[in-house]
């Protein structure tokens, strides 16, 4: 296509400039006619200008005026590597931990690069360079102007992107030892996403970001930095800049000059970074992904309940945990032990049980897995002085030194006095690897890798790769990569589960699933879990999660709580932690009832929550998404591309002729006609560039078909839930709303607002209390037939659940469900394929059709008529139901006379009282509230018994966010006693305690 798929080419049309600096955005020579960008670019600043060029085995190598090098190499489809040398260095890359894909050149997919000699690869047009490297995957093209020499970017005939300044030295006198870095032009209207873990809302643009891993402890909404910051960028027009770097840095992204992407490196002597091209976030998230590696599949426990604290101090506290969970009806995978599993944090460092509490570890976990509960250890990067491998990691040279080779003692860590390993240096990751096996054959399930940035790391220790600052955000993805390296070689029938708090780019390859950090328990750190999610998944983290309930606080509050956890369910990680009560059943109901609900829910969806891991482990797509990130799916007639040789040969004719090719993204498979693939195109177009989709921070899509509409607010009974287009369904009444719209929705404390994709097909399983009894042989599965989705499809994935290598030994199988609606006439398809052992013979397949006002005329199986005693009709759900035995052959429903409920109409909130801060105050409080809409709305603060004893001046504003401070006097202004008051808007209610000595 020739338009991006990211863009309002309408929009655009109007900002762009007739400037010489757009001149490298032209197709072919001559002037072009406007700039996108809407700003000069800006000056030079060290790169210098073009002096020759030189082309060897794929790489375009460019030496500058100054005489720097630029060497520019794509690296796959819609990749291209950028490297820059200042003059004086030598032109040798720098080793990456991120990237993994192999060597550019010969990596490249058969066709899809320009065969030829160089003058075939290139256009020299005098001003500029033109180079378009790819000619069957990517319409990108590579412009290289000239004077000043500069970089830019074009997919088809539309710019893309395009270098500022382009690359240039820091310092006084352009300092190679000062660090090097690169700026970027930026649209008026662009967004910016990524840059890691930060509690911050999902669009960076316009903020100034460090990138260096940080532990915070007690951290709220506003907290800019994190135990994770990744060098990506991902950009609303198409694009991802991933700087190749781990050294510390800054992203400045329209912060100091609004229109301009700034990246510096803090003592680089060379730049890299990548452009990755797409024309859905899913496609450029793909091919990231495959730079860097892919997470594998979890085990499937890991998608359970995993129940944590600070912590367990004993066997006994174990066994009670685990027995108690399941009498009061939770279901449970996995328990967390803390640091007391090795006697405390005076002993870390020991990796051995402490043996007068965990008397008998080996028999403990063949209990627990015996019920089907998995144990996960804690392990830290620190010895302590204290520890019994004091000696030995001091001795053998294991951890980090001084300048003069000595072990360096970081004398502040808040346990006291310890040693960081050194986990780059090969004697120490032996070492480390051979506690963490001694342990895993003893019966560990999982690991917990904690304090990995790491959170207290002296900047005059030295490391083998060099010191502190070098090597920092490097530190916890060299950790990690010991225990994914020791299964690969030792256990690769495994899959591994590693909760860790630190990273880089490409940690995700490592099994790592990380959580938020020890975030203050409070409506302000649930509030900032969503956008922290989501901005990871956008840096190819999938499985980003938080210490459900709340980690950082002395406080049980079971509203807060059971919020947190109704969020957490949906959630690619379902962990509570905490120092105080994080187990569900120390709460009264309705609270505890509420958060079994959910928990069971989630058990339910297994079916689908594994399916969108087993797509995270193929694509990169993260399991949660923002609203804007458009729908992903097997198109049905490529499904049996994955299958092996023999079974593609059993599966069924039309799925096979002509056979398939799946790129993995949103594209279509090559089976697609022209129409259909511009029509899904057109819908995520549309999808991606309404602005009310841009910046939501409150909502996020569980896969394609789920929206999750979480209550953030304390006493919030009611929410506004932004609709993406297409049409919505709430999950309990089945009513459907139309899409590209802002409704208000019930949201009682029972009820988390949850809304499933009009055409979606959603599969479920009977409840189960652990994984470990979980089985496909019955399906649950909900077909939301609309008229407005004539055909959509789901494929669900299955296999054992704990095998690494299930797809590479084809021991897996596909169920794709179709849907296809016309005339009243729904006609549904399921055909199965694979197999693996243990695998179910025959599934008892149950569907559900909700919003079916009457009950159909006809119901057919396989083209011979149900008999209406074998199918149901309830018309109090509106819905109904079918039944079926599966096999290995496809089998088909057809439903006659289908006759589904009209579209409903919600009007959204005018209004949303947000949480006080604080909620307990002695001189004043701040009162938050968010308009909706313009309009007038008073404020009044009542007693314990009612009485009105404030109200605030009421005047009309127009929609936008606004606060006003209470001093706790009344509308005379006289103070009023200590006690408990609320504040009311609009019929929406916050509770207040005056404190007053």
């Amino acid at each position: 296509m020739s338009c991006c798929f990211f863009r309002r080419a309408g929009v655009l049309l109007g900002l762009f400039l007739s400037s010489l600096p757009g001149w490298a955005q032209q197709a072919g020579p001559g002037r072009p006619p406007r700039d996108p960008f809407a700003r000069p670019a800006a000056p030079t600043t060290g790169l210098g200008d073009f002096q020759s060029l030189r082309y060897l085995a794929g790489i375009l190598t460019i030496r500058t005026t100054t005489g720097g090098t630029l060497r520019v190499r794509p690296y796959a489809a819609g990749v291209v590597r950028v490297e820059y040398y200042p003059a004086g260095q030598p032109v040798r890359p720098d080793s990456s931990v991120s990237v993994v894909q192999e060597s550019p050149y010969p990596g490249l997919e058969r066709g899809s690069y320009w065969p030829g000699p160089a003058t075939n690869l290139y256009q020299d047009l005098g001003y500029r360079i033109e180079w378009q490297p790819y000619r069957r995957d990517s319409n990108l093209t590579i412009v290289i102007q000239k004077k000043p020499l500069r970089l830019s970017y074009r997919q088809g005939a539309e710019p893309l992107a395009a270098e500022a300044a382009g690359a240039f030295q820091q310092g006084a006198g352009g300092s190679a030892a000062a660090g090097v870095g690169v700026s970027f032009r930026l649209a008026p209207d662009e967004h910016l996403y990524g840059t890691g873990s930060r509690a911050l809302p999902l669009d960076r643009r316009g903020r100034q970001l460090t990138l260096y891993n940080e532990a915070h402890y007690g951290y709220q909404n506003g907290e800019p930095t994190l135990n994770v910051t990744l060098p990506t960028v991902l950009s609303s027009r198409g694009y991802m800049l991933f700087f190749d770097n781990h050294a510390p840095g800054t992203l400045d992204l329209g912060a100091t000059e609004k229109n301009t992407l700034d990246y510096r490196g803090e003592g680089l002597n060379q730049l890299a970074y990548f452009l990755i091209a797409g024309t859905s976030y899913a496609e450029i998230l793909a091919r990231y992904t495959a730079l860097t590696g892919r997470q594998p599949l979890p085990p499937r426990w890991g998608l359970g309940l995993i129940q944590s604290r600070f912590g367990y101090k004993t066997e006994l506290e174990m066994q009670q945990t685990a027995t108690r969970m399941r009498q009061a009806g939770f279901p449970l995978d996995a328990l967390v032990l803390d640091l007391y599993w090795f006697g405390g944090t005076t002993r870390q460092g020991d990796f051995h049980w402490q043996p007068q509490q965990f008397p008998d570890p080996k028999r403990l976990m063949r209990r627990l897995d015996s019920a089907g509960v998995k144990t996960i250890l804690i392990s830290e990067p620190y010895v302590m002085r204290t520890s019994l491998n004091d000696a030995l990691v001091r001795g053998q040279n294991l951890v980090g030194r001084d300048a003069r080779g000595r072990p360096y003692t970081v004398e502040s860590f808040w346990a006291g006095p310890a040693t960081l390993l050194d986990m780059f240096r090969p004697t120490a990751r032996q070492w480390l690897w051979q506690q963490y096996d001694r342990l895993k054959q003893d019966g560990v399930g999982g690991w917990w890798s904690d304090l990995g940035e790491p959170e207290n790391q002296p900047a005059d220790m030295v490391y083998d790769p060099g010191p502190t600052r070098r090597i920092h955000n490097a530190y916890g993805q060299a950790w990690t990569s010991i225990l994914s390296a020791g299964y690969a070689r030792q256990y690769p029938q495994e899959r591994l589960f590693n909760l860790a708090r630190s990273g880089w780019a490409g940690m995700q390859r490592h099994s790592v699933f990380p959580w938020s950090g020890d975030v203050s328990r409070s409506w302000s750190g649930l509030q900032a879990q969503v956008a922290i999610m989501l901005s990871m998944g956008l840096g190819g983290v999938g499985y980003m999660h938080s210490d459900a309930g709340g980690f950082a606080g002395s406080n049980m509050d079971a509203e807060l709580y059971t919020r947190w956890l109704q969020m957490a369910s949906f959630g690619p990680i379902m962990r509570p932690h905490g120092v105080v009560a994080p187990e569900p059943y120390h709460y009264p109901e309705p609270y505890q009832s509420i958060v079994r609900r959910y928990a069971r829910l989630r058990y339910e969806l297994l079916p689908y929550l594994y399916t969108l891991a087993w797509e995270n482990s193929r694509t990169g797509t993260p399991l949660a998404r923002p609203l804007n990130y458009g729908e992903t799916s097997l198109d049905p007639q490529s499904v049996f591309a994955l299958l092996s040789p023999e079974e593609e040969a059993q599966a069924p004719a039309e799925a096979t002729s002509p056979a398939p090719t799946w790129n993995w993204s949103t594209a279509a498979s090559t089976t697609w006609g022209a129409a259909r693939l511009t029509a899904r195109r057109a819908r995520e177009l549309a999808a991606n560039n309404a602005p009310a989709l841009a910046n939501v921070n409150d909502q996020f899509l569980l896969g394609s078909s789920l929206l999750v509409a979480p209550v953030l607010q304390p006493g919030q009974r009611r929410r506004n839930v932004v609709l993406p287009p297409g049409r919505w369904i709430d999950f309990y009444s089945h009513q459907a709303f139309a899409g590209s719209q802002t409704v208000g929705v019930a949201a009682p404390l029972a009820q988390l607002p949850l809304l499933v994709r009009a055409g979606a097909f959603l599969p479920m399983t009977p409840y189960v209390p652990t994984t470990a009894r979980y089985r496909t042989d019955t399906l649950n599965v909900r077909y939301y037939a609309d008229t407005t989705v004539p055909e959509s499809s789901f494929t669900l994935y299955d296999d054992d659940g704990h095998s690494a290598q299930a797809e590479a030994q084809h021991q897996f199988s596909l169920l794709v469900f179709t849907g296809k609606l016309r005339n009243g006439q729904a006609d549904v398809q399921v055909r199965t394929s694979g197999s693996y052992p243990g695998s179910p013979v025959w599934r008892t397949l149950n569907l559900d059709v909700p919003r079916v006002i009457s009950p159909p005329t006809a119901v057919l199986l396989d083209g011979q008529a149900v008999p209406a005693t074998d199918w149901e009709y309830d018309a109090a759900r509106q819905t109904l139901h079918l039944h079926a035995l599966l096999q290995d052959k496809a089998l088909r429903f057809s439903v006659r006379g289908l006759q589904l409920a009209p579209v409903g109409s919600a009007a959204p909130e005018a209004l949303t009282l947000e949480a006080p801060s604080p909620q307990r105050f002695s001189t004043s409080t701040t009162l938050r509230y968010t308009q909706h809409q313009s309009g007038r709305f008073p404020l009044l603060i009542r007693n314990a018994r009612g009485e009105i004893v404030r109200t605030f001046p009421v005047r009309a504003q127009p929609a936008g966010s606004y606060s006003t401070t209470w001093d706790g006097t009344d509308t005379q202004g006289r103070q009023l006693p200590h006690g408990v008051y609320v504040a009311e808007m609009q019929e929406q209610h916050q509770r207040l305690v005056l404190l007053r000595e």
